[in-house]
C-alpha cells in the first residue's frame, strides 16, 4: 500500500510539473531581442458585400444602422482587426501590469472591434452613451462576465482572470459585437488599417506565429436577430527571429 501511495504521489507530482510547465511564462530580461512584422492580406478575390446592421433600439442615439466590421480590407488588400501572436512562448519580456485596456461603447458601437489583453491585467469598459448597455462576454459559449452600464460616462473595471478567445455582445443592441483575446504573455498584436502587426523584443529563436480572424461568412441569425458567423479563421507559420533583426511573415485570408 505504501509503495502504491508513493508511486501515486510521484506520478501526480510529475504530471503537475509537466502540465504547469507547459503553460508557465517566465519574465526575463531580453538581450538583443528581435521583432516579427506580420502582414495579413485579402486573397479571396472580389470582396463580399455586407448589409448594414440594423439598429433595433434607441435609434435616436444610435442611428438606424451601422456598417459591418466583420471584414475590413484596405486599399492595398491589408485586413484590419486580425490578431497575430506567438504560440506557446515560454519566456520573454516583462508584462506591463499597471496599464489597463479600454473598451468603449459609443454611438452603440464597441471600440475597438478586436483587441488583445494579458491575463491578470484590468479591462476598463466605458459607456459614453445616454442609454443602457451591457458587456456580455463568453469563451466557447461559457459566460465570462456580464456587466450592465445604465448611465452615461460611467466606467467599470474587470480583472481578467481567464485565457481564451472572448466574444462580446450587448444584449440591448444586436448590432454591437466585439472580440478580444486573452494571453498569458505579451507577444500579441492586432492588425492596423494596412493589415500590419508588429511584435517586438522577442528572444532570438524559432517560433510559431499564428493569426486569428473572426470570420465574415454569415451562417444564420440567433433568436434575437443577431448574425451568426462561421468558425474563426486560424493560420499558422514557423518563423526564425534573429538577434536585433526583424522577421517578415505574410498571411493570406481567402
Amino acid at each position: 500500500m505504501k509503495r502504491f501511495l508513493s508511486f501515486f504521489f510521484v506520478s501526480c507530482l510529475v504530471v503537475a510539473v509537466c502540465v504547469g510547465g507547459a503553460y508557465a511564462y517566465d519574465e526575463v530580461d531580453v538581450a538583443d531581442g528581435g521583432s516579427i512584422m506580420g502582414h495579413v492580406i485579402w486573397k479571396g478575390g472580389a470582396l463580399p458585400k455586407f448589409d448594414s446592421l440594423k439598429v433595433q433600439k434607441n435609434q435616436d442615439v444610435c442611428g438606424n444602422e451601422k456598417p459591418s466590421e466583420a471584414l475590413i480590407v484596405g486599399k492595398d488588400g491589408g485586413v484590419k482587426f486580425a490578431v497575430g501572436y506567438i504560440d506557446g512562448i515560454e519566456k520573454g519580456k516583462k508584462i506591463v501590469r499597471g496599464k489597463s485596456t479600454l473598451l468603449t461603447q459609443k454611438n452603440c458601437v464597441f471600440g475597438p472591434h478586436v483587441f488583445t489583453i494579458v491575463k491578470g491585467t484590468d479591462l476598463e469598459v466605458l459607456n459614453s452613451d445616454p442609454v443602457l448597455h451591457n458587456v456580455n462576454t463568453a469563451i466557447s459559449g461559457i459566460q465570462l462576465f456580464n456587466k450592465g452600464q445604465p448611465n452615461k460616462d460611467t466606467t467599470i473595471t474587470i480583472k481578467v482572470r481567464k485565457l481564451g478567445q472572448v466574444d462580446v455582445i450587448c444584449d440591448s443592441h444586436t448590432n454591437m459585437r466585439s472580440y478580444f483575446s486573452i494571453f498569458d504573455h505579451p507577444y500579441h498584436a492586432t492588425t492596423d488599417e494596412n493589415g500590419v502587426f508588429t511584435i517586438d523584443n522577442i528572444p532570438p529563436g524559432k517560433y510559431t506565429i499564428k493569426v486569428w480572424h473572426e470570420s465574415w461568412k454569415v451562417t444564420g441569425k440567433d433568436d434575437d436577430g443577431r448574425l451568426i458567423y462561421d468558425k474563426p479563421v486560424e493560420l499558422s507559420q514557423e518563423v526564425t527571429v534573429s538577434a536585433k533583426g526583424t522577421a517578415h511573415v505574410n498571411f493570406e485570408l481567402k
